[in-house]
């Protein structure tokens, strides 16, 4: 079967581009313009050109011909979308909002056969709807047959639930069918059980505050273990930040699947969120992680036995990112780079489906 290649914009640390490439899609060419996750990303996808630079200074047209290709397959990421004030307004005096149409820009100008465009769960909503409605009208303008849905990643496979919109428009009348759910209650009824928490972390060892450590706790417990761990065998990224007397008091005090309501009132914050100060239910996927995740007053980030917040490891695990994926920069980068990325599971279902697309294949 022909390779299919992909241009990734806003491409992040390069989950997306991840899960795409396990199903024989090449990333010949990806944009990011904040260094640390472009060195991330250009660490873990050797092959593809990289430009750490801004969308807006990049002829696409002019790339691709650097790299002797006249054409590509497919376009995907998630611009930022902020900006809308009016319908079909293109305010160019709001950098957030052009990021949007610079989007649609590479997209006329390398006229691929696919667009994936991914954002929030709210999208849709957004602005009253002009986002979306702004989206579907250009692609549709430029020949596209469209497609969207709300997908939960923990419907296939991810140990956390994060909801995206994924919007896939296609030309030549190829046909597009999302992903039916593989896990949890499904159609015909028939329950898979999620892949909770535990399930993703328990090969990996305790931490007391202040410590890393470089050794699996045990062997793969399950599939979704093995697939992370491939087959290393020094653990990286794996360590918890320091406390101070109080934070580890705090942490001390919560409770399985307790939070900030738990604590005495002379050690919780003047104002507070409900879901601060909260361990994970072990044996359910996690809510969405965010950036914070390595900071315990975050939303519900601490770990679900142990007096402390989720390791950068752990946190890309609920990601899935694979134990070989390397990050660069500091933590706070690397938790960010990871808070912030498209599952690579996600991009791996979507891939599969582009490519049933294009070929015309049957499961």
């Amino acid at each position: 079967m022909k390779k299919l290649t992909c241009i990734d914009l806003f491409c992040g640390a390069g989950g997306f581009s991840h899960g795409l490439k396990q199903n024989n899609i090449d990333i010949i060419l990806s944009n990011e313009i904040e260094k640390d996750f472009s060195k991330t990303y250009s660490l873990n996808h050797k092959k593809t050109k990289v430009l750490t630079e801004d969308i807006r200074n990049i002829n696409f047209k002019k790339e691709l011909k650097s790299l002797n290709h006249k054409n590509v397959d497919i376009v995907c990421g998630g611009p930022p979308c902020q900006g809308f004030s009016t319908v079909g307004s293109k305010n160019k005096q709001d950098k957030r909002n052009s990021l949007f149409w610079e989007f649609l820009r590479a997209v006329n100008e390398v006229e691929p056969k696919v667009v994936i465009f991914e954002n929030v769960a709210g999208f849709k909503s957004l602005y009253s709807g002009i986002a979306y409605e702004t989206l579907i009208t250009q692609l549709e303008k430029i020949g596209y047959n469209v497609y969207s849905s709300v997908l939960d990643a923990a419907d296939y496979g991810l140990p956390q639930h994060r909801k995206r919109t994924i919007v896939v428009g296609l030309l030549n009348n190829f046909k597009f069918q999302f992903p039916t759910k593989e896990y949890g209650k499904t159609k015909s009824l028939i329950e898979k059980p999620y892949i909770d928490v535990m399930s993703a972390i328990s090969d990996l060892p305790p931490l007391n505050s202040g410590e890393e450590n470089n050794k699996y706790l045990s062997n793969p417990k399950n599939d979704f273990q093995k697939k992370m761990r491939g087959n290393l065998k020094i653990l990286t990224e794996h360590n918890a930040s320091n406390y101070g007397t109080k934070m580890k008091k705090i942490l001390s005090l919560i409770p399985k699947n307790g939070s900030v309501n738990d604590l005495p009132v002379s050690l919780r914050p003047k104002s507070y969120f409900n879901n601060v100060y909260a361990r994970i239910d072990p044996l359910r996927p996690s809510p969405t992680i965010t950036r914070n995740f390595g900071t315990p007053s975050s939303s519900r980030c601490v770990h679900p036995f142990q007096n402390r917040a989720l390791s950068t490891r752990e946190g890309a695990r609920l990601q899935s990112f694979p134990d070989d994926f390397v990050f660069f920069g500091s933590k706070t980068s690397k938790n960010l780079q990871i808070g912030n990325a498209v599952p690579p599971i996600l991009g791996e279902i979507i891939g599969k489906q582009v490519v049933k697309s294009i070929f015309n294949l049957n499961d």
